[in-house]
């Protein structure tokens, strides 16, 4: 029995993993991952497909077991029995969690309800983007700068790190006024064309920027303040 270690690097469960995604596993390299260990005849993979040959790699017929049939799987024990039921239970609870639709963003108004819990009534200043999907749904959001104008508070690189770490294809960028005097300043225009030149290098669309505050907003979409495409 040749140890997973001693394995070319791409065989390996754990570093297909990292390499190409967890989708790309098998249901048996799934389970080595959880059980970590084989036994000294074994290698991690050949018992997790040792511990699915009586389900048929049916993983639901394997949640209804008792983790008492694993630990008669020679190197099973009760650490890796209740590793198993754990990994199971969390998919169970997943597949039974209700589905959370993320907000849909068709105007500047949605922009500003996506944000204002966070960027309303606060006393200093804060930057926050929306990531969004081709359909312009909110795929996550991000606070990238807390304090007052200054490279760090919107720093671009840390934006778009950000929108390519969730593969985002469009972004709208959201910053408060504390005064609540919602007219952009220089740095604030001169902030959303820097802003916009590097979307048009990584092709992705810069939709909006707003500026919140005292409940209200202002939206330089909405008033032709963007630079044309």
């Amino acid at each position: 029995m040749i140890p997973i270690s001693a394995w070319q690097p791409e065989e390996r469960p754990r570093e297909k993993c990292l390499s190409h995604g967890v989708r790309s596993l098998s249901t048996s390299e799934c389970l080595a991952l959880i059980l970590q260990t084989g036994s000294h005849k074994q290698s991690a993979l050949d018992l997790a497909r040792t511990l699915l040959q009586p389900y048929d790699g049916d993983l639901s017929a394997m949640r209804e077991a008792s983790p008492v049939e694993w630990e008669a799987v020679p190197g099973i024990g009760p650490a890796k029995s209740a590793r198993i039921a754990a990994a199971l239970e969390l998919s169970r609870r997943l597949l039974n969690q209700p589905q959370v639709i993320a907000p849909c963003i068709k105007s500047s108004k949605d922009s500003y309800d996506a944000l204002k819990d966070q960027l309303d009534d606060i006393d200093h200043e804060e930057f926050w983007v929306l990531y969004l999907s081709q359909a312009n749904r909110v795929l996550h959001k991000a606070c990238i700068g807390k304090g007052g104008w200054s490279q760090t508070l919107a720093d671009s690189r840390v934006i778009y790190q950000v929108a390519l770490t969730h593969k985002a294809c469009g972004i709208i960028v959201a910053h408060n006024h504390p005064s609540g005097r919602l007219h952009p300043s220089h740095a604030d225009r001169q902030l959303t064309k820097r802003l916009q030149q590097v979307a048009k290098m990584l092709d992705i669309t810069f939709l909006d920027h707003l500026i919140i505050g005292k409940g209200d907003y202002v939206s330089f979409a909405d008033k032709g303040w963007l630079l044309v495409p």
